[in-house]
């Protein structure tokens, strides 16, 4: 086990060596609520960026964009998410989500803008549904790198 361990320290170091001689990487981790590793998990499932022409290509291919369900004039009014995209990319936005939307120890919010969303979203939508919005938000956010 202890093995394993320094194993997975050693690995965890190279890559974050490597991914500090990244652009991408700094500007993933200027976001609060991102740090190396969901940055480095991020760009890595992400790759090159600019072969999404818009940010609805890039939460097509995460897998967070909603499903429409109609038929005739009936219009599904529940909709879910598609999760036909990278399942690792979707859990990243989702830890980043909910790490963004929570309080530090101090009491200080972790990202006041994406908390203030959230209780906007709130308002109007169950916890989850807000916390797929946000999740959407960071998504836009990383695809205006």
């Amino acid at each position: 086990m202890q093995s394993l361990d320094a194993q997975i320290s050693l690995l965890d170091d190279q890559i974050k060596a490597l991914a500090e001689q990244l652009p991408a990487i700094t500007f993933l981790k200027s976001i609060p609520g991102i740090g190396d590793t969901l940055a480095a998990i991020i760009l890595g499932e992400i790759g090159n960026i600019e072969r999404f022409a818009n940010a609805k290509q890039l939460m097509a291919f995460s897998g967070i964009d909603p499903s429409v369900k109609q038929s005739g004039n009936f219009v599904r009014t529940k909709n879910k998410v598609t999760k036909r995209g990278s399942p690792f990319l979707r859990h990243a936005l989702y830890i980043a989500a909910t790490t963004s939307i929570r309080k530090e120890s101090k009491g200080s919010q972790v990202n006041s803008v994406i908390y203030e969303y959230y209780q906007r979203k709130i308002e109007t939508k169950t916890k989850k549904q807000a916390l797929g919005a946000v999740m959407n938000k960071l998504l836009r956010i990383i695809s205006r790198y």
